[in-house]
């Protein structure tokens, strides 16, 4: 896996657009299914927020976040991790956008050379301090604590994401279990911008 400073500049949008694509299906796939109490964890609100997955990924995370194409691309495995690490757990409306927050939160914070406090990822999501802080650590315990990605993992996600790009060609990703995450599994001027949008309904 590259790290922070070891490639050009990279441009996320692209990259962006696909991952919101991708869970924007996934969620509305997983919302038919019945929810269990057993499913339920800090990342699920009561109700699904009134902002969209591509809204608050394009026009939140990635305007202000400032990540790179690479962070992003972890984020996304940090989710399929989650869901490979915790069988019992299903990515829906109700968690995806705290799950986002969170794993671009991690992910910034292990690739990039600059990334910003958990305060400011807090209002670019819309949530508390106190929320961001202990979403953080329960991201951390449910992928155990293993942000480390095998550059041939890596690269895996990598390709697929661009695969989405590329006209007649085979877009489909390998699941990573049914109803999950489509992807490789691994073996084994902010300030008023943000406070003058809408915060998350949660």
């Amino acid at each position: 896996m590259p790290r922070g400073g070891d490639s050009a500049p990279s441009t996320p949008d692209l990259i962006v657009t696909v991952i919101s694509k991708l869970l924007t299906e996934l969620v509305a796939r997983n919302d038919q299914l019945p929810l269990v109490p057993t499913q339920v964890t800090p990342f699920h609100s009561s109700k699904p927020p009134t902002i969209s997955v591509k809204s608050y990924l394009e026009d939140r995370i990635l305007k202000y976040a400032g990540c790179s194409e690479e962070t992003f691309i972890l984020a996304l495995i940090y989710m399929d991790q989650v869901v490979q690490f915790n069988p019992d757990f299903v990515i829906s409306s109700l968690n995806v956008h705290r799950l986002l927050i969170t794993s671009v939160m991690l992910a910034s914070k292990f690739f990039d050379d600059v990334y910003y406090n958990n305060a400011y990822y807090a209002r670019v999501g819309g949530i508390s301090n106190a929320e961001v802080n202990s979403l953080e650590m329960e991201m951390l315990r449910m992928i155990s604590f293993s942000l480390f990605v095998q550059p041939d993992q890596y690269e895996k996600y990598r390709g697929s994401l661009y695969s989405h790009l590329a006209p007649r060609q085979d877009t489909s990703l390998p699941m990573v279990a049914q109803q999950q995450l489509p992807c490789q599994p691994a073996v084994g001027g902010y300030e008023a911008a943000v406070g003058a949008s809408d915060p998350m309904v949660m």
